[in-house]
């Protein structure tokens, strides 16, 4: 026991160096003698585009994919940017996954079937469905060629334990020789891929499970899985894996299953549940159908912002008209009138005269904004007096012999709008004291304008003078009298 655990103290994984344009990256993780399940073999981080965040996410994968009960091996297509704060789609980094139970063999504890992986990362390459597929067709016939010991990785595994027991030294030696057995993947090109989908986070469901035949053949399923992988590779989803193994969903992320009929479990039926061949041929379909989401240009094209210039072009309204306040129903109609109004000719033109004048269109709504304005400022001054006239005193005018008269409007640049008259003058009989001349100037005498809030503004001319032996009895106006 002290010995196991002075090992894991101590331990390492053995790493090499890739070369710089290397298309995919090799992780081998499984139960490691005398230590316990860990990364067996792997690159050195960071390395180009490979980064620790990829590694982490990869590791963690290749640690809980289960092959299903009685399978030979589970196959995985993993997202290793799920959680990139700075995630461009079509430019992210996928894994394409295998994991084994090695028959006739015992782990570290002693317990049978140890688990075994291996695992190959893209970062920043063109994920499509044709290259993916064929990826994942020839990381398969080279995994589960079988031979004499069985599948290629269930000799592998046997070799590696052996060097780690016996011969120490030559351990890095056989990890070497196996990942250079894959040197004939496909190499997938730089990634000039964009955004294509879009979908919202509410509208997707926890899962997605695709039912298969229980003898379908590994290219059919390997075909519907590299079609979602290059839908999500190039959208806003946050997603995990998509596999064919029994292990439980990674939360945090949708997670895609295809799964034989046979082991097609209850609570999986939850999600979303597909038959493999209702899965969509095209990427669109796809998107729409399976993944709830739309095309990025569409999105786009929604969200743009638009100004109040462009809103009204739109809807085929003049930019320059007001929008807001009481008259713009008003205004509205005038230009409706004036875009309807005929054109007029010009006049015929000069014998001789060879340039022909423009139609010249009749617009006159420059003046009736003018005279829509001083109407409405009129009515504002007639609607001030009347307050004020309610809000005088009646007590304080009866004493000093006022004569109440009804506000008039000021409509000296208003002809075509008559003012009320006033009505018949009324004996002051509350003073004796005759009213004085009226002051103010020229102008305030000639428009009778009267100062203070609870006098009335009048367009009469003031009253003749009074002599002082007129004023010994009550006193009668003409018209009502004019004060300071």
């Amino acid at each position: 026991m002290r010995r196991n655990e002075d090992s894991a103290a101590g331990y390492e994984p053995p790493r090499y160096r890739a070369a710089d344009d290397a298309p995919w990256y090799h992780v081998l993780h499984g139960n490691v003698p005398e230590h316990q399940i860990d990364v067996m073999y792997g690159p050195e981080v960071p390395q180009g585009p490979l980064t620790p965040t990829h590694f982490s996410h990869l590791a963690r994968l290749m640690k809980y994919i289960e092959p299903q009960t009685n399978g030979t091996h589970a196959f995985a297509i993993g997202n290793l940017s799920r959680d990139d704060t700075q995630h461009e789609a079509g430019h992210g980094a996928i894994s394409l996954i295998f994991a084994f139970r090695i028959g006739g063999a015992t782990d570290h504890a002693g317990r049978g079937h140890p688990p075994f992986a291996h695992g190959i990362a893209a970062v920043d390459r063109e994920v499509r469905p044709a290259p993916l597929l064929e990826a994942a067709i020839t990381f398969h016939r080279h995994t589960m060629n079988a031979g004499e010991s069985g599948s290629t990785a269930s000799a592998f595994y046997r070799a590696y334990v052996r060097a780690v027991l016996e011969r120490p030294d030559g351990v890095s030696r056989v990890l070497a020789r196996y990942v250079e057995a894959f040197d004939d993947l496909p190499r997938l090109p730089r990634s000039d891929l964009s955004w294509a989908w879009v979908a919202d986070a509410a509208a997707q469901p926890r899962r997605v499970v695709i039912v298969h035949g229980d003898d379908e053949p590994f290219e059919a399923i390997a075909s519907v899985a590299s079609r979602l992988a290059a839908v999500l590779f190039r959208s806003n989803i946050k997603w995990t894996a998509i596999t064919t193994g029994r292990e439980a969903g990674i939360p945090g992320g949708l997670s895609v299953r295809l799964v034989a009929e046979r082991h097609v479990a209850t609570e999986e039926r939850d999600g979303r549940l597909l038959r493999l061949e209702e899965v969509p041929g095209d990427e669109a379909e796809i998107a729409r159908t399976v993944f709830n989401a739309r095309p990025y240009g569409a999105e786009l094209e929604r969200s743009k912002p638009v100004g109040w210039r462009e809103r009204y072009a739109a809807q085929g309204a003049p930019q320059g008209a007001a929008r807001t306040g009481p008259g713009a129903q008003a205004v509205q109609r005038e230009e409706a009138a004036a875009a309807a109004a005929p054109v007029v000719a010009p006049a015929a033109a000069a014998e001789g005269e060879q340039e022909e004048r423009p139609p010249v269109v009749e617009r006159p709504l420059a003046r009736r904004w003018v005279l829509r304005a001083v109407v409405g400022a009129s009515a504002a001054v007639a609607a001030a007096a009347s307050v004020l006239g309610v809000l005088s005193d009646p007590a304080r005018e009866e004493r000093r012999g006022d004569v109440a008269a009804p506000p008039a409007a000021v409509m000296e640049h208003e002809p075509d709008i008559e003012a009320p008259a006033p009505p018949p003058a009324r004996v002051g009989t509350s003073s004796p004291e005759p009213p004085p001349a009226a002051t103010g100037g020229a102008r305030a005498q000639r428009r009778g304008t009267q100062r203070g809030p609870e006098r009335w503004t009048q367009r009469r001319t003031p009253p003749p003078a009074v002599k002082a032996s007129e004023t010994a009895g009550p006193t009668v106006f003409d018209s009502p009298p004019v004060f300071e």
